[in-house]
């Protein structure tokens, strides 16, 4: 082994070492926010209604509160818009849940949102600056 075949392995070793950690840490950032967005997901759909067009019946989720702990989650990893958008379709979906079963909001209308809130929570993104090195909260 020459001498700048032992100096390129020494100094290829660290770098090869540093960017395994860092591409490791973002896709564990990425994992952790796409697990927190499928659930928040999952919460909204298992919203269970009957009804027709007169009259609706809200069964809400045991699990529905915790969609202000994946906000909680969210802002904790750094991920301020999405956790700001998520503790939004909390509030509403509790004032849509009572509006309708008080009867002041159409059961048409709550069915309508119920396939907008799916989508709000699909379409959430992370902050970008999880891929900069410096981007963690």
């Amino acid at each position: 082994m020459t001498n700048d075949s032992l100096f390129a392995l020494i100094l290829s070793l660290p770098i090869g070492i540093v960017s395994g950690l860092y591409s490791s840490l973002i896709v564990t950032k990425y994992a952790r926010f796409s697990e927190l967005r499928r659930e928040a997901l999952r919460i909204i759909r298992s919203i269970n209604y009957i009804g027709d067009g007169a009259q609706m019946t809200v069964q809400e989720p045991a699990n529905l509160s915790y969609l202000a702990l994946i906000a909680s989650d969210l802002y904790g990893l750094g991920h301020r818009s999405a956790g700001d958008t998520i503790n939004s379709l909390y509030d509403t979906i509790l004032g849509a849940n009572r509006s309708v079963m008080s009867g002041a909001m159409d059961p048409l209308t709550y069915i309508s949102q119920h396939g907008d809130w799916q989508r709000q929570a699909r379409e959430i993104d992370p902050n970008k600056r999880i891929y900069l090195p410096w981007g963690w909260p």
